[in-house]
Order: structure tokens, then C-alpha cells, then sequence
């Protein structure tokens, strides 16, 4: 180099290659901080390699491909801008079939103590819509494993704030149109899909099954063509649930008869008079299904099968 002395030479020379290290190894630990999977981790220890043995040319070739990128290639979105299509799309993804293959159901997980396995199950379930995975994840709080049941403990308390602020809005709307048909609809689906689960409390779910029975009364007395009969089945479930059978008692009768030729109403009733063993009313329902022009599905066969 013109101009320098051998010593300033090496002493620049040195002076390069410990800034040049020294970026390589902050890279390196910043990039595996960020990305826990193995294939990250590797990507930038495969990048910081590159720079070590490139000085200045490497981390000058990086850092310019970064800003070009950002430059010329960013897919960052004016949300603003974006009109949305009402037309509704279904989108079918394809499966994890090899993530999904090695996970091993939540009760097997926690009886053998498998903690690797409960873990990868319970991330993969967090990482999903949590609300069609409650009974999964309710079941992890059992585990021995602080770790699972803690994630598990957080979720369940998450979905229970989540409920809260979705049962208040469906409130409001009813209290602003009380016969509107579609949010009342919604409102009872909505309650009877989560109160199926377990991350209640027995007193809370007590509590909003009364909700619902609240509900459904308004709507029948003011719109009994649109209480469908899976509302009528999944109310006296829940109440029956509860141990309230007098509360049931009506909506068996309503079933009955507004949905006489109706499957799920045989289903439903056969189920609430097996179980409170009531086997002069079981049995002449079930005379009542074999007379009539009804397809058994094989689900009702079965249930018929194991009541007999």
C-alpha cells in the first residue's frame, strides 16, 4: 500500500480482521437468537463463515444484498388500500402429515410422562385456532411437566378472557336488536360450541348454560321456526351436564314436537332418557324411530346398540 509503513499495514491488516471477526460473531449470535429451528441457526452460521473468510468483501456483499432487497423486493403491504372480496373462498393447505404422524395423543403424552412428545403436541396445538383444541389443552394442566402445564395454564386463561369479550359483544347487539334473527343464531352456536368444553369452572359453566337457557327462551317465544333442533339438543345436554333435568324437561317436549322427524331429535332424547334411566319413555321413542320413515345413520345404530 503506497504511502504506509510496514507496520501501518499490519496494523491495518489486523485491525480488519478483528472488526471482520467481531461482525461475523455478533451476526452469527444475533441470527440464532432470532431463529430457534435448527435450519435458521444454520443459515447464519453458514453466512458468518462466509464472512470470516471474506473480510470486508463478505459482510459488504450482505449488507448491500440486504438493502437492495428492501429496496426493490419488499412485500410490505398498505393495509389501507386493500379492498376485501365478500365472496368467500375455501382454501384447503396441505397437512403436516410428517409433524402430525410423530405426535401422539394428549393422553397417552401425559400417562407416560412423555414430555418431549406432550410438548411438541401442546406447541402445535397453541399454534392452531385454540378454540376447537380446549379439551386438549385443559387435559395438559394435568401433565407433570411445570413447562406444559404452565403454556396449558395460559392458554386456558387466554381463551376465558377471549369468551368474556366475545360473550359481551353478542350481548350488546342482542340488547340493541333482540330479534335479530342471525346474531341470535350465532350467539346460541356460539355458547353451546364452547360450553361443550372443559376450561370451565363448574360454577361458571353452570352460570352460562343459564345464559344460553336465557337466550333460547327469548328466541323461541319471539322466532320458533329458527330454533334449529341442534339448538334444542345441545341446550338440553348442557343442562342435563348440570344435573338441571326439570329445566330439560320442557325442551324435550319442544324438540319433540317441532322437530318430530328429525334424527338429531331422536339422538337427543334417546340419550337424555338412558341416562336418567328412564326406560319406559326410552323404549317407546325408540318404538316410535323403528315405525317411522327415519334413515338410522351409524352413529345412532351404535348408540341404540349400547343403550340396548
Amino acid at each position: 500500500m503506497t504511502g504506509m509503513t510496514d507496520t501501518q499495514e499490519i496494523i491495518l491488516f489486523i485491525s480488519i480482521i478483528i472488526i471482520n471477526t467481531l461482525i461475523c460473531i455478533i451476526y452469527y449470535l444475533k441470527g440464532a437468537a432470532n431463529h430457534k429451528k435448527d435450519e435458521g441457526v444454520r443459515k447464519y452460521l453458514i453466512l458468518a463463515i462466509f464472512m470470516f473468510f471474506c473480510p470486508v468483501a463478505g459482510p459488504l456483499f450482505l449488507a448491500l444484498g440486504t438493502v437492495g432487497y428492501y429496496l426493490f423486493f419488499d412485500s410490505s403491504i398498505d393495509l389501507a388500500a386493500i379492498t376485501f372480496s365478500k365472496e368467500r373462498v375455501d382454501i384447503l393447505e396441505r397437512p403436516d402429515e410428517e409433524t402430525e404422524m410423530n405426535l401422539v395423543p394428549m393422553e397417552e403424552a401425559i400417562m407416560i410422562e412423555n414430555k418431549e412428545s406432550l410438548r411438541q403436541l401442546l406447541l402445535t396445538v397453541l399454534r392452531g385456532d385454540m378454540s376447537k383444541s380446549i379439551n386438549a389443552v385443559t387435559k395438559a394442566l394435568n401433565s407433570s411437566d411445570s413447562e406444559a402445564s404452565h403454556y396449558a395454564a395460559s392458554a386456558i386463561m387466554d381463551i376465558n378472557a377471549e369468551f368474556q369479550k366475545t360473550i359481551q359483544k353478542f350481548q350488546v347487539q342482542i340488547a340493541e336488536n333482540p330479534e335479530d334473527l342471525e346474531v341470535n343464531q350465532l350467539y346460541i352456536e356460539y355458547l353451546i360450541r364452547m360450553l361443550s368444553t372443559n376450561f370451565l369452572s363448574s360454577m361458571e359453566l353452570r352460570t352460562y348454560v343459564y345464559e344460553l337457557q336465557h337466550v333460547c327462551i327469548a328466541f323461541y317465544e319471539h322466532t320458533p321456526s329458527g330454533m334449529k333442533v341442534e339448538y334444542m339438543s345441545g341446550l338440553i345436554r348442557l343442562l342435563s351436564k348440570i344435573g338441571d333435568l326439570q329445566a330439560a324437561e320442557p325442551w324435550l317436549e319442544r324438540i319433540q314436537k317441532d322437530h318430530a322427524d328429525d334424527m338429531e331429535m331422536y339422538r337427543c332424547v334417546l340419550h337424555f332418557y338412558y341416562e336418567t334411566k328412564n326406560k319406559v319413555k326410552f323404549f317407546e321413542l325408540l318404538t316410535a324411530l323403528k315405525q317411522s320413515d327415519i334413515t338410522v345413520d351409524k352413529d345412532l345404530l351404535e348408540m341404540i346398540r349400547i343403550f340396548n
